[in-house]
């Protein structure tokens, strides 16, 4: 009797019948998901009785001229076509995705994913769970999700990220399996470090400013030293003064005229002093005169401001061109 064989496991003998060339042809023409649960079918294959070769043969009218039993080299089969497919390099790292050899980050999945996805996919989700996965998105998408919720459940969440230290192996695999059927396909770990007060505070600095004071307040009152040791870790843009002479130059490099004349409205003494250090004479002097005439100003747009000089600094430490907490003249926290 033929045997019980699923779309995926059909797929894969038909391209099997095919031969490298034609099946590596049809991959072309297929998403990366559904090259990964054909290519892990292969890895799985040993062998195929003849009447479920037969059934798949009358199937997709494709006759298979083999013998009782038919023995695939499913591994290097997979590799033999999926090279062929998308070139050598391409080919290589794909398999390293299906083997599990390299790890696909579940960053990479969310930003792929629309945020009206995934706030429906969070709706039913366990709380423990979305702060394991919020620490997985970068702290600007973690911020947009959390600011969705309900307010109590922010709280919450936060709190959750704070304490979160090693989630097990089985825990990620178990998250995994989820999102490779829900969102996308991805591959398994060991175990993770997750959260903390510095995965908090990283997404808490894309909150706005309102919601970021409650929260922290709300946290304050049950936890106080999850919520200082948080606050310790959010950089804010008085903060600016943690960085040393160097790094400061680099920044302003990248930072608007107008956008830094408006961030300083606020700035405290020292920092302006810092930052108008590390100008020219001319510049500086020219930015102390517009400041200087510069009217009454929305607190609002001062604080976009100031956050989007963090926003560019951020950046650049991502890309390496400034380290944060390297020097400065102190580490005053506001």
């Amino acid at each position: 009797m033929a045997r019980e064989l699923n779309n995926t496991q059909r797929a894969a003998l038909t391209l099997l019948a095919l031969g490298k060339d034609l099946a590596a042809e049809v991959l072309q023409h297929l998403s990366e998901p559904e090259v990964k649960r054909i290519s892990k079918t292969f890895m799985q294959m040993s062998e195929v009785d003849r009447e479920t070769q037969l059934a798949i043969a009358a199937q997709f009218r494709t006759m298979l001229k083999a013998g009782k039993t038919m023995l695939i080299d499913g591994p290097e089969y997979a590799r033999d076509m999926i090279s062929t497919a998308y070139g050598k390099e391409g080919g290589e790292r794909l398999i390293d995705f299906i083997t599990g050899a390299k790890k696909e980050q579940l960053s990479s999945i969310f930003s792929e994913v629309p945020e009206k996805v995934l706030k429906a996919f969070f709706a039913t989700e366990h709380p423990q769970t979305i702060a394991f996965l919020l620490t997985k998105m970068n702290p600007e998408q973690a911020a947009r999700v959390l600011q969705g919720m309900r307010q109590e459940q922010q709280t919450d969440i936060l709190l959750r990220i704070s304490s979160l230290n090693i989630v097990k192996g089985e825990v990620v695999d178990e998250v995994r399996e989820v999102l490779n059927s829900t969102l996308r396909s991805t591959s398994v770990s060991d175990e993770e470090e997750v959260g903390g007060p510095k995965a908090a505070a990283d997404i808490l600095n894309f909150v706005d400013r309102n919601n970021e004071a409650r929260i922290i307040a709300e946290i304050d009152e049950m936890f106080p030293d999850t919520a200082d040791a948080i606050r310790n870790l959010m950089f804010t843009f008085e903060d600016l003064k943690r960085l040393d002479d160097r790094s400061i130059q680099t920044l302003m490099k990248d930072v608007p005229r107008d956008q830094l004349i408006l961030s300083l409205k606020t700035a405290s003494t020292d920092l302006k002093d810092l930052l108008f250090r590390n100008m020219s004479q001319r510049a500086a002097g020219m930015i102390q005169e517009d400041l200087a005439a510069l009217g009454p100003t929305k607190l609002k747009d001062v604080e976009k401001s100031q956050q989007g000089i963090i926003d560019i600094l951020r950046k650049l430490e991502a890309e390496g061109k400034i380290q944060i907490g390297s020097g400065g003249e102190g580490e005053a926290v506001v």
